[in-house]
């Protein structure tokens, strides 16, 4: 007598089965009708995605309190990589940013890239490298600035649309004397905010509100 046989495949992420089925094995049929459907049902682990960071899909700012304004630094050139998964909320990032290239308001420029201050002719990137940890909550990691590198700690949003992921929001506050940027401390305030938002869907990253 034959054997009942089952040849499971995986074609292109779908579950194919074959079957050896010699007439004496029919009444195995509705036990292995289940089996197989068993198996089609379960979902396939979804890879982590990697994105490869630019001021086109990342806008990267700081936010300062001077005497009379508030100051919006925009980083316009920053490079790096962004592996993440949306679903088990994990993600690891690693970017580079050219300070020089940030886009501040006319009258904070001049002060802000001083050598007392970001000083990018002898400082010229910051960088910071971390992880998301609390189930996706938070963002753990270090950021060199004036080269001195100190933790440095993210809020962190997985934001969806229709049940996709389309933006990643991390916010945290920084103390700048911990990293020796304590020039101008009659003009500006010791906290500096900063605040990242990063588009997976290929458009351009709005500001957080």
């Amino acid at each position: 007598m034959g054997q009942c046989g089952i040849d499971l495949r995986l074609v292109r992420g779908a579950a194919i089965v074959m079957t050896r089925f010699p007439a004496a094995c029919l009444r195995a049929a509705p036990f292995v009708a289940a089996c197989c459907l068993a198996f089609a049902a379960t979902p396939a682990q979804a890879a982590p995605e990697q994105l490869r960071l630019t001021a086109g899909n990342m806008l990267a700012q700081t936010h300062s309190h001077a005497v009379i304004i508030n100051i919006t630094g925009t980083v316009r050139k920053l490079s790096g990589t962004l592996r993440f998964d949306p679903a088990a909320k994990t993600c690891r990032i690693d970017v580079t940013f050219n300070v020089k290239s940030t886009e501040l308001p006319l009258i904070a420029r001049g002060p802000v890239m001083s050598k007392s201050f970001l000083d990018p002719a002898q400082y010229p990137t910051m960088h910071y490298q971390g992880h998301c940890t609390d189930h996706g909550a938070r963002m753990t990691g270090k950021l060199t600035m004036r080269g001195q590198t100190h933790p440095f700690d993210m809020t962190v949003s997985f934001i969806q649309k229709a049940g996709k992921p389309v933006q990643i929001d991390t916010a945290g506050t920084l103390d700048r004397y911990e990293w020796g940027l304590n020039g101008l401390s009659m003009l500006v305030g010791r906290k500096i905010r900063v605040t990242n938002v990063i588009s997976l869907t290929g458009q351009a990253p709005q500001p957080q509100h």
